[in-house]
């Protein structure tokens, strides 16, 4: 099966991102930064999380889309690898297994968006079996 992509296009260039390889997206005003599992960070691009948000629905079917979860204003997380949700100590944790390691990524977000995103995964997990990434 085909791997799904992302493609993300500025003046300057055209990403292809494998859907698989994002882990979480962090917003700042009018920049995203584009976090990977593999490790890599795609800093500064000049669109708005909003507008990535845009390019996903147009681009991914809507039962892979929904593996992508707008978490707070500042992020959107890939729920694959959400491992941990600690709402009380406003930290989110993923889980990476890659090449034949294992790292755990820490990110602080808000109680408030830990909680709604803890609920939403809990919907997802009622609708679908436990997925690996």
């Amino acid at each position: 099966m085909k791997e799904l992509v992302l493609t993300i296009k500025n003046k300057s260039e055209v990403l292809y991102l494998r859907l698989s390889n994002i882990l979480y997206i962090q917003a700042d005003g009018n920049y995203c930064d584009i976090y990977l599992a593999d490790g890599g960070v795609l800093n500064t691009l000049t669109y708005q999380r909003a507008e990535i948000a845009k390019m996903m629905d147009e681009q991914i079917p809507e039962g892979i889309r929904k593996r992508f979860v707008l978490v707070g204003k500042s992020y959107m997380v890939n729920t694959d690898y959400v491992l941990r949700i600690q709402p009380s100590k406003q930290l989110l944790t993923f889980m990476v297994n890659l090449f034949g390691t294992t790292r755990k990524v820490t990110i602080k977000v808000t109680t408030k968006a830990l909680t709604k995103l803890a609920e939403e995964m809990e919907m997802q997990t009622d609708e679908h079996a436990f997925r690996t990434p």
